[in-house]
């Protein structure tokens, strides 16, 4: 297994990446996909695992099932929780721009008087 290094610029700040925005690497996004992956997962596996009981099957069929449902509810979650995250940093980073051309007017505005 081989590990690479990844060079960091002269002053020792991160390399820039391409594609800028990334879910992945927006800190609090990043932690609410991993919660709602956890949590679907751990609430598909109890569902199914439930349903499987209740419908009269052997413990170990009714185990398989919901660990089927652990992984279908993962899934599930992961797909969601990335999809409303990229909304959600997408519409911060408008915020934030709005913000900035706000303040460069303003101080436009001001350099002008």
């Amino acid at each position: 297994m081989s590990k690479r290094k990844e060079k960091k610029g002269a002053a020792g700040e991160e390399p820039a990446v391409a594609g800028g925005i990334s879910v992945a690497r927006h800190p609090r996004s990043a932690s609410a996909v991993r919660r709602a992956k956890g949590f679907g997962g751990l609430l598909g596996a109890m569902l199914a695992l439930l349903l499987a009981m209740k419908a009269g099957l052997p413990t170990l069929d009714a185990m398989v099932r919901g660990l089927a449902g652990g992984i279908v509810g993962y899934l599930a979650l992961w797909a969601v929780a990335v999809a409303v995250a990229r909304q959600l940093v997408i519409a911060e980073v408008r915020a934030r721009y709005a913000e900035v051309m706000r303040a460069s007017a303003a101080a436009a505005d001001a350099d002008a008087i």
